[in-house]
């Protein structure tokens, strides 16, 4: 750094020389030669360019600037000597060196070249007046401390404008230094996490010209790319984005496939003062996490299925056995006892009941929901459950809606919901008095909701969590996948279905579907 500084002062002072040597033959060019004018300044010019040499030529001299600097008050002294003192043109030079000092030397060291600069014009000037002594006097010595004066307060004002100039160029150096460290402190740190990051991140221009890939993006590419330079490629050689491109809006996340694995891809449009310079894509390698989610799934499906099975085998053996004992019972008999031939056909139709649940539950195989009118549904099933009702039970149906209120939901599945909460209620009230039950149809926010309340007997605290279950039956004679198949149809549906009871009590059971106009779940 010290190096480069002493050159760039020698090379300063070099071109300064010569823009000096060309002035002089400007201002003399169309003056009358003086040969012993020409002979002292040729002469000075001849010793300074000596000095300068040798003392350029030593490490030990060169590495201190402020000798040569001196060396050049003293020559600019003789050459304002030899041009006329007072009358010289090359009074100037002195301002030039200090300002050119400024930048090199410190403080004092300026203060005293300015001193020194002062002391040689004064002498310059007094010697060219002690010459001819018949011209000394009073007004003379005015003729000399005038310009003195005056150069002496330029120099120094010069000099301090310098020093203030230097001071400030200092600070904002210095300033300028701590916040190239901090962004190098940021730099690393932002490597250092782009480097450890799990996700690839890749930068690119407005054109998708990759500009920029972290080493972890650099190995899922690998994978898929062997042996590809990444770096300068277009975007939409790599990944099929251009479809999310065309439709990117600001900020969007996309699930692709290439050769067999599957990758996430969260994309966002780089903006600089407004300006848009290009996108930048974090994505990572999703197959092995998918992979674990089939595995996962799959598991338990299997569990699943083993919880169903068993608890089918359960309820299948039961019928099986209540069908052997009355055939039995029958062989005993001599003559058809319809009871019996009763009891058989309902267990038939009881297993297969269960068997058909069993089967829709394994099977999702209904139509696909859509948005339609939700009013036509809920009047149909109350319809269809009044006509089943005995004389003893209050049932009262609340519509809170528009005839055109319309939801998110399947039709089949819906009637089939909603007529098997109707039947829990009017299971659940048989064991109380006061016979009550309530349907309510309302709008809640972004939902329509289908409300069934009882004042049945209400469900105990240590079995609220069974309820959903497949196979767990409140009411002795109950299968229990009335409100397994429920929540799978309604879940189907986008929709969720809640229950709030209290033992001796009631319950209320609320199916919440989508209003149409509003996003799905």
């Amino acid at each position: 750094m010290i190096e480069r500084r002493l050159i760039n002062f020698y090379i300063s002072r070099l071109f300064t020389f010569l823009l000096f040597f060309l002035v002089v033959l400007i201002f003399n060019a169309f003056k009358e030669p003086n040969e012993t004018k020409v002979i002292h300044v040729a002469i000075s010019l001849a010793i300074y360019g000596a000095i300068n040499f040798i003392y350029y030529s030593s490490k030990k001299l060169k590495a201190n600037i402020l000798p040569i600097l001196i060396l050049d008050t003293v020559f600019i002294s003789l050459i304002v000597y030899f041009t006329g003192g007072i009358q010289s043109n090359f009074h100037i030079l002195y301002l030039i060196l200090i300002v050119f000092a400024g930048f090199y030397v410190e403080k004092t060291h300026l203060y005293f070249l300015a001193t020194v600069s002062v002391i040689g014009f004064m002498a310059s000037v007094s010697i060219t007046y002690l010459k001819t002594p018949k011209h000394f006097g009073l007004s003379t010595f005015y003729l000399i401390s005038y310009p003195v004066a005056v150069y002496f307060v330029a120099i120094f004002t010069i000099s301090l404008i310098i020093i203030s100039i230097n001071k400030r160029a200092k600070k904002l150096k210095e300033s300028l230094r701590e916040k190239e460290m901090q962004i190098e402190e940021i730099t690393r740190l932002k490597n250092k996490i782009v480097d450890t990051i799990t996700s690839g991140i890749i930068t690119t221009d407005k054109d998708l010209k990759i500009n920029f890939i972290n080493p972890q993006g650099i190995e899922y590419l690998k994978k898929i790319y062997p042996g590809e330079e990444v770096l300068g490629k277009n975007l939409k050689e790599l990944f099929p984005v251009k479809d999310f491109v065309d439709k990117l809006d600001f900020l969007d996340r996309y699930i692709v496939e290439i050769q067999d694995r599957l990758f996430g891809v969260s994309m966002v449009k780089l903006f600089s003062d407004k300006q848009f310079k290009g996108f930048l894509v974090v994505f990572q390698d999703l197959t092995k996490i998918k992979q674990m989610e089939k595995k996962a799934q799959f598991k338990n499906k299997m569990v699943e299925l083993g919880e169903l099975s068993a608890s089918f085998a359960h309820e299948f053996r039961n019928s099986l056995a209540s069908i052997k004992g009355a055939i039995q019972l029958l062989k005993e008999e001599d003559e058809i006892d319809k009871e019996l031939l009763t009891v058989i056909d309902n267990e038939i139709n009881r297993l297969a009941t269960e068997i058909n649940d069993f089967l829709r539950f394994a099977r999702k195989d209904f139509q696909k929901p859509d948005y339609a009118p939700i009013v036509p549904i809920v009047k149909a099933t109350v319809e269809k459950f009044q006509s089943l009702l005995d004389r003893d039970i209050h049932f009262e149906y609340i519509q809170n809606v528009e005839e055109s209120a319309s939801a998110y939901f399947e039709s089949v599945r819906l009637k089939k919901v909603l007529f098997n909460l109707l039947m829990n209620a009017r299971k659940a009230v048989d064991y109380v008095d006061r016979k009550n039950i309530r349907m309510k149809l309302y709008q809640d926010g972004n939902h329509i909701v289908v409300e069934v309340q009882d004042t049945g007997i209400g469900i105990k605290d240590n079995y609220k969590s069974k309820v959903f279950e497949p196979y767990y039956s409140g009411f002795a004679k109950g299968i229990g996948m009335g409100l397994a198949l429920s929540r799978t149809f309604i879940e189907e549906m986008n929709g969720e279905i809640h229950f709030d009871s209290e033992e001796g009590k009631g319950t209320i059971f609320k199916v919440m579907l989508v209003k149409e106009g509003e996003n799905e779940k």
